[in-house]
């Protein structure tokens, strides 16, 4: 439902509401008048023939405008309102296209300051970026015009490991102060498009900032439709004839502030937020047919890639073997690099120039994997992945979606794929590429394509695993004895944090625990087929809390979520997004000082949800306690008005904690 619409309560809705007072009608005219004063100052303007959307307000009655703009008492939880926000959008019949921008904000106070610094990005050669007006509109009326002498212009990514022509001019607007306006404007000359009159965009008609006018305006040749897709919104784009050209115009006026709200969904969420998404293309074939073009070209070998891959591989009997072995080498021989320059943004560099350099990107590394593969015998096809695969729709074609590619063997055994992420080097051949489901777009060698979900992580094969033995003393400190085992997916990361630590500080990371570490194990680091194991002894201070002679506590032995941050609350608007997490098992045995007690064995405790797995078992012999613990955590989306529900759990999850916070243990 669009914003305006609430505002304005029906008859039916007054009658059913006797609480409705004149205020509430004052407050609601008064920001309808601001809107309207808004958009006349913009037609006023107008009479200069220029577009008036891209107008300096310093242009026009600056007093007027001051008076007409919300107070910071209107909004206590923002601290600024966009006045006013413009984007512009159009293209050429030769593909090229212009971007304009412009932003115009009210400054409350220090939370709102941040809209003060700015960074316009662009693609040198590819991109021409112009600062078209910037000015600060003191409370008092005085303008103070942004010097285009501090706009400093400069590599976006000067110290990172990246080869690209992406520039930025940054600017700090002056004299900012509570109470103050800001407002810029910039065009984006865009001169060498990727793929022609391909155009993807999302207009989101509510922020975490209030709104008051927020436009968004594409203008494209007749021949070429924008299409769109309204979520949760009822905005449709006013179509304007200009000559050969359509121009779609977007309104949204009058928005409230997004209130955050813990474990929410992303703005992205389309179940949530009302938003409109909206493209150009009209089919997937056009980056299909193109990508696989560009790929194919690329896959070029010489004599040195053909001898390397056929001796990497000469005695490796099965299929699986060699793809393994090819794999493991581009993923842990081939340094990753990112190169986004020139024309290579989606191109990948010729595969036997990757090979020499020992280095690449996504595309460049995943290239030169299907090259070799191609080499040995071997069907491969590259995949595009998604950038946000949650909310990825493949009903809206655009080369836009994607920001990473990998390879997509077909695994004949089990009629599924072998996924291969050449840019992660502590993968093994066989495990799933993500952590949560993506649909990826598989393109075939003769350029169409398929959509291809990737499978979910598996339990009995990506998983943690924890074994401490704790010998405690009289005066409660505790020799250690632990292995920690991580199996599949759940080894990637950790196998790679600790490879890439030096000796030092890997045991610098049990010592931040309290640890004094005697003896440090690790697994292999590069072979990825195994469980990653970490076999550590050492000595912890204070474990047990020594009350007396015949009394200690262990506290805090057992912690998981349980979801205290929405309790806490007592209002919810959105929905609780859980997150999931790898399956864990926890064997925890602590031996205690001979005579000692538990006064009380905690019960064993089970959950068994959708969203959450976890058993809890609880067993004491002579004077050793041992606890198992499994826990399996999902993805769920609690609805508001299943909250309610959702906080008694949760408490009984919170109870349960605060029973087995302190366990006291006596000498008999």
């Amino acid at each position: 439902m669009n914003q305006r619409a609430r505002m304005k309560p029906s008859l039916t809705q007054i009658n059913k509401n006797c609480m409705i007072t004149a205020e509430y009608f004052f407050g609601v005219f008064m920001r309808i008048n601001r809107i309207l004063l808004f958009i006349l100052f913009l037609l006023l303007l107008a009479c200069g023939g220029a577009n008036p959307h891209i107008r300096s307000v310093t242009q026009g009655n600056v007093q007027a405008y001051l008076q007409q703009t919300p107070q910071a008492e209107e909004h206590a939880n923002a601290g600024a309102n966009i006045l006013y926000s413009y984007y512009y959008v159009e293209f050429f019949s030769d593909g090229t296209s212009v971007t304009r921008h412009v932003e115009r904000v009210k400054i409350f106070n220090e939370r709102g300051r941040s809209f003060a610094s700015q960074t316009i990005y662009y693609r040198e050669g590819y991109q021409r970026p112009k600062i078209l007006f910037a000015n600060t509109i003191k409370p008092d009326g005085q303008v103070v015009s942004l010097n285009l002498e501090d706009v400093h212009d400069s590599s976006a990514y000067a110290g990172y490991d990246f080869y690209t022509d992406i520039r930025k001019k940054r600017f700090n607007m002056p004299a900012v102060e509570d109470g103050c306006i800001i407002e810029y404007a910039y065009e984006i000359r865009n001169l060498k498009p990727i793929i022609n009159f391909d155009f993807f965009s999302t207009f989101f008609c509510r922020q975490f900032h209030p709104m008051e006018v927020d436009i968004m305006e594409i203008v494209l040749p007749r021949q070429i439709e924008l299409k769109y897709r309204k979520f949760n919104a009822d905005l449709t784009p006013e179509i304007v004839e200009r000559g050969n050209k359509n121009a779609y115009i977007f309104t949204n006026t009058s928005q409230d502030e997004i209130i955050p709200e813990a474990r929410m969904p992303s703005l992205r969420d389309t179940n949530t937020f009302p938003q409109i998404s909206m493209w150009t293309l009209d089919n997937w074939e056009t980056i299909s047919g193109w990508y696989a073009k560009l790929i194919s070209e690329q896959m070029k070998t010489d004599h040195e890639l053909i001898e390397f891959t056929n001796k990497l591989i000469s005695d490796k009997k099965s299929r699986e073997e060699k793809i393994s072995a090819i794999f493991d080498f581009v993923a842990q021989r081939i340094r990753y690099v990112a190169v986004l320059l020139g024309p290579y943004t989606h191109k990948p560099h010729p595969a036997y120039e990757v090979f020499q350099k020992r280095y690449g990107d996504c595309k460049d590394k995943t290239t030169l994997l299907l090259t070799m593969l191609q080499i040995a015998g071997i069907e491969a096809l590259p995949a595009l992945v998604p950038s946000y695969p949650e909310y990825f729709d493949k009903t809206m074609p655009s080369l836009t979606a994607f920001n990473h590619v990998i390879a997509v063997v077909p695994d004949k055994k089990n009629e599924g794929y072998f996924w291969l992420d050449a840019t992660n080097e502590t993968a093994s051949f066989d495990s799933v590429p993500f952590f949560r489901p993506a649909e990826v777009f598989l393109i075939n060698a003769d350029g169409t394509y398929d959509f291809v979900r990737t499978p979910s992580i598996d339990s009995n094969n990506d998983f943690i695993q924890t074994d401490i033995k704790y010998k405690i003393e009289k005066e409660g400190h505790a020799e250690i004895e632990a292995a920690y085992l991580y199996s599949g997916k759940a080894a990637e990361s950790i196998r790679r944090f600790y490879k890439y630590s030096p000796p030092e500080e890997r045991k610098k990371f049990f010592e931040r625990r309290g640890i004094t570490v005697y003896k440090l194990n690790f697994g292999s680091f590069t072979d990825t087929r195994k469980p990653f194991i970490i076999n550590m002894s050492g000595y912890l201070k204070n474990l047990a809390h020594k009350l007396d002679d015949d009394l200690m506590v262990l506290s805090d032995i057992v912690n998981f979520d349980s979801y205290q941050d929405i309790t806490a609350a007592t209002e919810r608007k959105y929905p609780v997004f859980l997150n999931p997490s790898y399956f864990s098992r926890d064997n925890l045995t602590y031996i205690f000082p001979a005579g000692f007690k538990i006064r009380r064995l905690p019960a064993n405790f089970f959950i068994n949800e959708s969203f959450l797995l976890r058993e809890e078992y609880y067993f004491f012999k002579n004077n050793t306690l041992k606890i198992s613990i499994k826990h399996k955590s999902n993805h769920e989306i609690i609805e508001p008005e299943k909250i309610d529900d959702f906080r008694k759990f949760a408490r009984k999850i919170q109870a349960h904690q605060s029973a087995v916070k302190n366990i006291i243990f006596e000498k008999h």
